[in-house]
């Protein structure tokens, strides 16, 4: 699975993990920061449909730079274990497509947790996706071949629409 990710295009490596992301993330809604994850989501959608937003733009909806919001520190409040796979998954997507926008826009210096992202981050991801639900591989490989095989539209709204189909 490692090859086929490293071998899809930077965009479609970054609407694997988000648009996978996705099709869990509802399990957060109960969550008091569910708005503050949409949010990141979107930004990450808009950096895959347009290059809109920067690295540094997405870094900060994980770390803003207090101990009290941002991704990162509102995750660790998380106390049920499924809800800690989500938000693995979630921050996950997002940090993966931060380290993307860094590479994309060329910046030479990353913020120390973004350094350690790349390709090797999906076993970590997969592991988590998978112990969400057990349909998640057939996802997974639907969703591996909608990417690797065919000049789909990477739109948030066009991937939705396909992994509600297979869901």
């Amino acid at each position: 699975m490692l090859h086929t990710f490293e071998t899809l295009e930077l965009n479609k490596q970054a609407a694997f993990l988000l648009g996978l992301s996705e099709t869990v993330v509802d399990l957060l809604m109960s969550s008091s920061v569910y708005n503050h994850i949409n949010d990141a989501m979107k930004v990450c959608w808009e950096w895959v449909e347009n290059k809109q937003h920067s690295g540094d733009d997405i870094y900060e909806l994980l770390d803003d730079g207090t101990e009290f919001t941002g991704l990162f520190m509102e995750m660790q409040d998380e106390k049920e274990p499924l809800k800690n796979l989500v938000w693995g998954c979630v921050v996950d997507a997002i940090s993966f497509t931060s380290w993307k926008a860094y590479q994309f826009d060329h910046v030479e210096y990353l913020p120390a947790p973004i350094e350690n992202i790349d390709e090797s981050i999906l076993p970590q991801f997969l592991s988590s996706f998978y112990g969400i639900k057990k349909r998640n591989k057939i996802v997974v490989k639907e969703f591996t071949y909608y990417l690797k095989n065919s000049n789909n539209s990477l739109r948030r709204d066009d991937i939705m629409n396909f992994l509600e189909g297979i869901n």
